[in-house]
């Protein structure tokens, strides 16, 4: 498989901070016939010490190898996820070991081809001629992935701060401060932002998790198809309609997640960084959809326009 042996946008990397609907938009996206989901963030493409750090000159090719062979390889206790559930490590040996011996003649080729030989395997088994990837922060190296697959697409998902801040709370690997996931989102923010300006408009999208679930369901879906131009939307429709809920993505509920005091805490701070955000052109960080923030018996008007 070649860039240019497809003629539609391919491969398609979504990425956004946990919680705020990669998974979701995932497995609606590889409805499509063209494009098979990728079975674990494969990470070694798309992080600190990756490929584009490898390229870029700001790690090692033998740090890069080790990775792969490690931290990539296999993570987590109770469902390992990692580049193991897409090889088998003698594949995965013969991938890296042409790499190397490649890389030195030609950086750009030999990244293509290794990427190519640890995914493409899977859409091959499942008879479909793309991909669809899930790593979060792929929308913050797609300059470099646009280069290693021209004809590559991306995914932004976003999500309100103060949901993410909630869904992080008490999670296994995850802060149990509200203040600090919120810290974390906000400079994820900016860097895929970074990332977006980087590549031409077309090649990358926007999208809001609470509007793709419920707050404009049909307008959001109609911009993930006409993206990915897909021709015939019936199967994703149909995913779509069984698979995508409000209730599922708990849109709206991130007060109940902590308590009181905590949640005014997050929600004042969140209103400060979307000014902060706005003004300094970030259009798409979702502003507050209250009404407003209550005090006493008053409730203060504080809604954010891009």
């Amino acid at each position: 498989m070649t860039p240019t042996s497809n003629p539609f946008p391919e491969p398609i990397f979504i990425g956004g901070f946990g919680r705020s609907g990669t998974h979701a938009i995932g497995p609606l996206v590889a409805a499509d016939p063209r494009y098979h989901l990728v079975a674990t963030e494969a990470r070694f493409h798309a992080v600190q010490g990756g490929l584009p750090d490898l390229l870029d000159g700001r790690t090692t090719l033998e740090s890069f190898l080790e990775g792969c062979r490690g931290a990539w390889w296999k993570r987590g206790f109770m469902r390992p996820q990692g580049l193991h559930r897409l090889v088998e490590r003698d594949e995965l040996e013969a991938a890296l070991e042409a790499f190397r011996a490649d890389y030195a003649g030609d950086p750009w080729e030999a990244s293509r081809l290794l990427v190519r030989r640890v995914i493409d395997p899977g859409a091959t088994r499942e008879g479909k001629p793309s991909w669809v990837e899930l790593t979060g922060r792929s929308v913050i190296y797609a300059p470099t992935l646009l280069r290693l697959f021209p004809r590559a697409r991306f995914i932004n998902m976003v999500r309100d701060g103060r949901a993410i801040a909630g869904g992080h709370v008490k999670k296994i690997d995850m802060t149990d401060d509200p203040m600090h996931a919120l810290a974390k989102w906000e400079r994820m923010v900016r860097a895929s932002h970074e990332g977006i300006r980087a590549v031409p408009e077309d090649a990358a999208l926007v999208v809001h998790l609470d509007d793709l679930v419920a707050r404009d369901r049909e307008a959001t879906f109609g911009r993930i198809v006409e993206f990915l131009e897909v021709e015939d939307d019936a199967p994703m429709r149909r995913w779509f309609e069984k698979k995508i809920s409000a209730d599922r993505a708990h849109v709206g509920q991130w007060r109940e997640r902590m308590p009181p005091p905590e949640a005014r805490r997050v929600d004042r701070r969140y209103r400060k960084m979307i000014r902060e955000l706005h003004r300094d052109g970030i259009w798409w960080a979702p502003a507050p959809e209250d009404d407003g923030l209550r005090v006493g018996p008053l409730r203060i008007p504080t809604s954010v326009r891009p």
